[in-house]
């Protein structure tokens, strides 16, 4: 439907200026090309229609299904198989808003239930949330892109949240971006790409290497050199999935000394060389 005064609102300053949170809408077909895009900020996706299938992290091809949502955490490694044609509203928010005046994002720390152990948490989009999202849906669509609008609406998301959800059933949805430590969790997320080696990470961080390492242990619940082995192996596969990069391009952007020594790395971690990895990038989108 056109919006009224839309040369008028396509002019504003306002009109798609980075906001705090931000909502898209997105139609995908049956099959999509490959795309790339780093997690930069925390979004949160309602599939509306269609069935697809979630890798983030070390969760991998967990299912979503009309009527669902998912979390992308802050600076995770993500991406979305189709399985069946379909439409989202994604909203993307640079920091938690808070629920309510009384109730803060942190306090949903509290509510984690005991021995609760994070499995890729997916929860029914409430009816009287689906009542919020499908308009939301049009109004995206007809090019409202005002600032405002988005940090409005984000505001009433979070309301609907903590109107519709126990505080125990969304402590388990937002599990990974709560916790004591989370400036020192998001940091080493945001910058792990850019040093190798837990001696580098301890001088930026003003620790000695052992103190980082306990540190590190204690907030990732795993050793520094399996965690950063890990993510290694998750960049690299994305990046072959992909295929905007050569194997060369990826030998040398994740320091391997030749790409046989990537095709060895992929072997071990993967059970697939490179080329075998690359061959299963059919129907791949990126919110």
């Amino acid at each position: 439907m056109e919006i009224q005064h839309r040369e008028e609102h396509l002019s504003c300053l306002d009109y798609n200026r980075p906001s705090p949170t931000r909502f898209k809408y997105l139609t995908f077909p049956s099959r999509h090309l490959p795309q790339s895009v780093e997690i930069q900020r925390s979004t949160i996706v309602f599939l509306l229609e269609g069935t697809i299938l979630i890798t983030c992290d070390e969760f991998t091809d967990k299912p979503l299904h009309s009527g669902e949502m998912a979390l992308f955490p802050v600076h995770s490694c993500c991406y979305i198989k189709i399985v069946t044609p379909g439409r989202f509203v994604s909203c993307a928010f640079t920091e938690p808003l808070n629920f309510c005046n009384r109730f803060t994002f942190r306090n949903l720390y509290r509510h984690i239930p005991e021995g609760f152990r994070y499995d890729y948490t997916t929860l029914d989009i409430h009816s009287r949330l689906e009542e919020f999202l499908t308009p939301l849906a049009h109004y995206l669509e007809d090019g409202i892109g005002c600032t405002h609008f988005h940090e409005m609406k984000g505001q009433e998301l979070f309301l609907l949240f903590r109107a519709y959800y126990s505080s125990e059933v969304l402590s388990t949805f937002f599990f990974p971006l709560l916790g004591e430590e989370m400036d020192f969790k998001n940091w080493i997320r945001g910058n792990y790409s850019r040093f190798l080696t837990a001696k580098e990470f301890a001088a930026e961080t003003h620790m000695s290497t052992d103190t980082f390492k306990r540190t590190f242990k204690k907030v990732f619940r795993t050793p520094f050199h399996t965690w950063i082995t890990e993510q290694k192996a998750r960049l690299v596969y994305r990046d072959i999935l992909m295929g905007e990069l050569s194997f060369a391009e990826i030998a040398d952007r994740y320091h391997f000394s030749s790409q046989a020594y990537l095709s060895t790395f992929c072997k071990k971690h993967f059970e697939k060389t490179p080329l075998e990895v690359r061959h299963s990038s059919s129907n791949l989108i990126i919110p």
